[in-house]
């Protein structure tokens, strides 16, 4: 295990503002020590999250530690945003694709970690680093564990008998943990709905976001950042910030780019991301003779700035948690065609703040894009509107959210984890 910044078995600070004395079993003059667990930090929502929440919750109360397994392949880091005052524990055996040896080694780790500092709170994040993390918090009795999966990976990821699996594993975690954030109720029912656990084991807390950022990214957007990207100096862009993975359906919005151009013949569909989809798709993309019609931006640190740059934005996902790049999309004014899968419809009104299709329909996904590249009135209004909806997922609401959940969580101590659904 590497640990960088703050060497993590220092005695904790103290505050005398430090609110620690908010939980049982936490001295007065002695911040919260919490420890957020995730599989990698790729450039993608869940980790986007998680490091605007160890970013954001208030030092004077809060002595927060980031563990994460090794982040390698073509989905980008966001290591290097890593707050400096963050202790960061690399677990290189943390890996996201089971590996029993690995993972053996890796929830070891975790384990040795959480008695060497005694965590008041593990926040366990996706699948993996959730079932890991977890099972080491309660081997190590962490007084409160939380957990966010950050969408739920019963369908899309797994064949059938893998997803019954997992919903298995899940019910038996979720007896171990106190509270599980759902980003959106659509979530969370669906949580209830394969009978995860009670209701009352769920909170839902919208992911937070930037949303300064993308509205002032707006204002400075102009026609001359075109040229510099290479794209075409007129004609409406339609944007989709995705990893490039199966999950996200950016196969179905290459497959309706055809019929986009032959509505609207200057129209140019512009992905920003990259993945293992990429060559497929570039290759696709040669088949389907898009030259010109598609542009393949690769990862790229000035998202803001191209997402004010487009007329609309897609989100063409099979499955998503929340849909962080709407909301974006929404702080910058653009309206969103959107899949109507749990999350994302939760996120997107239809009609009003964009338009919502079948998943994995491209016919279905190019006469939305149509409609709002041929209707500017319609496109403008939406944008307007997503605009003011934007404000509802501001980082300082779900910075609060989650304080008073830890609040409320260790005021009430150790709670029995009653077998539920067997």
């Amino acid at each position: 295990m590497v640990s960088h910044g703050r060497v993590s078995g220092d005695a904790p600070a103290s505050s005398s503002q430090s609110g620690g004395d908010a939980g049982r079993g936490v001295p007065p003059a002695e911040r919260i020590r919490v420890l957020h667990v995730i599989t990698r930090l790729v450039m993608g929502g869940a980790q986007a999250n998680t490091l605007l929440t160890v970013a954001h919750l208030d030092r004077m109360r809060y002595q927060v530690t980031l563990a994460s397994g090794p982040t390698t392949g073509p989905e980008g880091t966001l290591e290097d945003q890593i707050p400096p005052d963050i202790v960061f524990e690399l677990i290189p055996e943390l890996v996201r694709d089971p590996h029993p040896m690995k993972d053996v080694i890796a929830l070891r780790r975790l384990y040795a970690l959480m008695q060497r500092n005694a965590y008041h709170i593990v926040h366990a994040h996706t699948t993996k680093a959730g079932l890991l993390g977890r099972i080491a918090a309660r081997l190590a009795r962490v007084p409160l564990v939380v957990h966010t999966p950050h969408g739920q990976a019963f369908h899309g990821y797994l064949n059938s008998a893998g997803s019954r699996a997992l919903q298995a594993v899940e019910r038996w975690l979720a007896r171990w943990t106190d509270r599980i954030i759902c980003l959106t109720e659509a979530e969370r029912q669906d949580h209830l709905r394969f009978r995860v656990g009670p209701p009352e084991k769920f909170e839902v807390i919208h992911s937070g976001v930037d949303i300064e950022r993308f509205r002032q990214a707006r204002l400075a957007s102009s026609q001359r950042a075109r040229r510099v990207l290479g794209l075409p100096e007129d004609g409406p862009l339609v944007g989709c910030v995705a990893r490039l993975v199966p999950i996200k359906g950016v196969r179905h919005l290459l497959d309706a780019v055809p019929l986009v151009r032959a509505a609207v013949p200057q129209a140019t569909v512009v992905f920003v991301g990259d993945g293992p989809l990429r060559g497929e798709l570039e290759r696709r993309a040669a088949v389907l003779r898009l030259d010109g019609a598609v542009a393949f931006l690769g990862l790229r640190r000035d998202v803001a700035n191209l997402v004010a740059l487009c007329d609309v934005i897609v989100l063409p996902s099979l499955n998503e948690g929340m849909g962080r790049a709407a909301v974006e999309a929404f702080a910058a004014g653009r309206p969103v065609v959107g899949s109507r899968i749990s999350g994302i419809q939760d996120v997107i009104a239809d009609g009003q703040t964009g338009l919502l299709v079948p998943p994995a329909n491209p016919e279905a996904l190019a006469h939305a894009i149509i409609r709002c590249l041929t209707n500017p009135g319609l496109a403008d209004a939406m944008g307007r509107r997503a605009q003011l909806e934007a404000e509802r997922y501001d980082i300082t609401h779900m910075i609060t959210k989650i304080d008073r959940l830890y609040t409320r969580l260790l005021a009430a101590g150790p709670q029995m984890k009653a077998p539920s659904f067997q």
